[in-house]
């Protein structure tokens, strides 16, 4: 689900969000914030609205006091950097993978899961890329390739109970980039 607004909100709500990388933190309040006008994000307590209040999001925050609760247990938000250049290379790579997984009911930050991916087919970052995403080549220089870091996920989401057919969780990203393009 995503909205082309390019509100921005979330990732500071736990008080563990210092564990989440911080250049992560803007682009995870942009994906939660963009399923806020769908109406998908409900039930915000008023600890909570107090919280996102205290970043800057209090107007809207008043307006979602009265959703119903929300049908998700989790909220995995996704935010994937790629290798990239001007002009554009093929194929990009993931060369970054965070999840940040939200509790659909008390919109906590549970856990993160994040890793730096070694790109194969463009092994050396462009300075367009370092510029863009802020990753330098020795931040993927020596990492897991992108199979291995999907196995880390498979083993992390078993290990957070998110493959379980009882619990519903749902991806989270900003704009379709992340899923349908990479």
């Amino acid at each position: 689900v995503s909205d082309a607004s390019g509100c921005s909100m979330i990732a500071l709500l736990h008080t563990g969000a210092a564990k989440f990388p911080q250049n992560l933190l803007p682009r995870a309040r942009k994906a939660v914030c963009s399923l806020l006008p769908a109406g998908v994000l409900k039930g915000y307590s008023s600890i909570v609205s107090r919280k996102l209040a205290s970043h800057g999001f209090g107007a809207s925050m008043a307006a979602m006091s009265s959703f119903p609760p929300q049908r998700y247990h989790y909220f995995l938000v996704l935010d994937f950097e790629a290798t990239c250049d001007k002009p554009q290379i093929h194929p990009q790579e993931i060369i970054e993978f965070p999840i940040l997984k939200l509790n659909g009911r008390t919109m906590e930050i549970e856990s993160t899961f994040h890793m730096y991916v070694q790109p194969v087919v463009h092994p050396q970052l462009t300075p367009f890329c370092t510029e863009l995403t802020g990753i330098i080549q020795g931040m993927v220089d020596g990492q897991p390739s992108l199979q291995q870091v999907l196995e880390r996920v498979d083993e992390w989401m078993a290990k957070e109970g998110l493959l379980d057919p009882s619990v519903k969780s749902i991806f989270v990203t900003c704009g379709d980039w992340d899923l349908k393009v990479m």
